[in-house]
């Protein structure tokens, strides 16, 4: 009494490549089919937690070496302007002092006081372009972490200020129906 078992068709069916559920039937789809299923389990993907802090993780990421790429070059250049204005400026006081007779005292404060008021004025304009008083010109401001916390505030920034929106357009709508 031996008890017969019979295959099973699943396995079979796969085996000698007959149509059916398996990895057979994937490559035999045409590629426009495989390229929109993929599409679509990518975009699946995405949308899940998973992937939109992937997505946050990224935009941060790649928003910190943006701004560290727009933000570098005016630095540096900001910082050059303002030490040739410095240098520029002491080398203009030894002048005056060097060239005028000290004991003159009220001539040589005056071209003196109007070189530091010309220095200051160069000065404020370059703070008030962004200029934020580094001495070192080999260190930037703008680091990795630095732009990469940016970017990070930037994104609660603009999700604070749609939110804070929404909720006005919605009292404001309300406010309006009421009346």
């Amino acid at each position: 009494m031996a008890l017969d078992r019979k295959r099973s068709t699943r396995r079979s069916a796969r085996h000698r490549g007959e149509q059916g559920v398996g990895p057979v039937q994937d490559d035999r789809r045409p590629p426009a089919s495989k390229c929109k299923t993929c599409c679509r389990k990518f975009l699946a993907f995405l949308v899940s937690n998973v992937g939109l802090c992937v997505l946050v993780v990224a935009y941060s990421v790649g928003g910190a070496f943006m701004f560290r790429a727009l933000e570098a070059p005016f630095e540096v250049q900001t910082a050059k302007q303002v030490n040739e204005l410095r240098n520029k400026t002491i080398h203009h006081l030894w002048n005056i002092t060097y060239n005028h007779n000290v004991f003159n005292y009220s001539v040589w404060r005056q071209s003196i006081v109007d070189e530091i008021k010309s220095f200051q004025s160069d000065l404020l304009k370059a703070i008030k372009d962004g200029y934020e008083g580094q001495q070192d010109m080999g260190q930037e401001q703008w680091s990795f972490s630095g732009a990469f916390l940016f970017s990070l505030t930037v994104i609660s920034t603009i999700d604070l200020e749609l939110n804070v929106s929404n909720d006005t357009k919605v009292e404001n709508s309300s406010q309006s129906i009421t009346s």
